[in-house]
């Protein structure tokens, strides 16, 4: 009897551990269910992410670190998304220019007279 009753109790641990590994999945972190109409000012964006799927989204992280979801085909997303990447390009082209050789030395000579 008490084999019996271990043996049963063993298959639902089993079965326990089996069901919850199938179902822990986690989501995809950045799904957009809604689309905003709402503009929002370029100034507040960091960056963006562009999803393709069931709902073709662009989604902008703000500068404090919200995610929010907006047409891609809307005027004022594309025009984000370009001021966004000209933004980018121009950090990218001045990191790439500053110059990474010696730098002149600030230690002057003083000779006396």
């Amino acid at each position: 009897m008490r084999l019996l009753l271990l043996a049963v109790l063993g298959a639902c641990c089993l079965a326990t551990c089996t069901v919850k590994a199938v179902g822990s999945e986690i989501p995809e972190s950045s799904i957009c269910v809604s689309l905003t109409t709402q503009r929002l000012p370029v100034s507040r964006i960091k960056t963006y992410t562009i999803k393709e799927g069931s709902v073709r989204a662009v989604i902008f992280i703000t500068k404090r670190g919200l995610k929010i979801c907006a047409d891609p085909d809307a005027r004022w997303v594309k025009s984000a998304v370009k001021s966004i990447k000209s933004k980018s390009n121009t950090r990218r082209s001045m990191i790439q220019t500053n110059p990474t050789g010696a730098q002149p030395s600030t230690h002057t000579a003083v000779t006396k007279s």
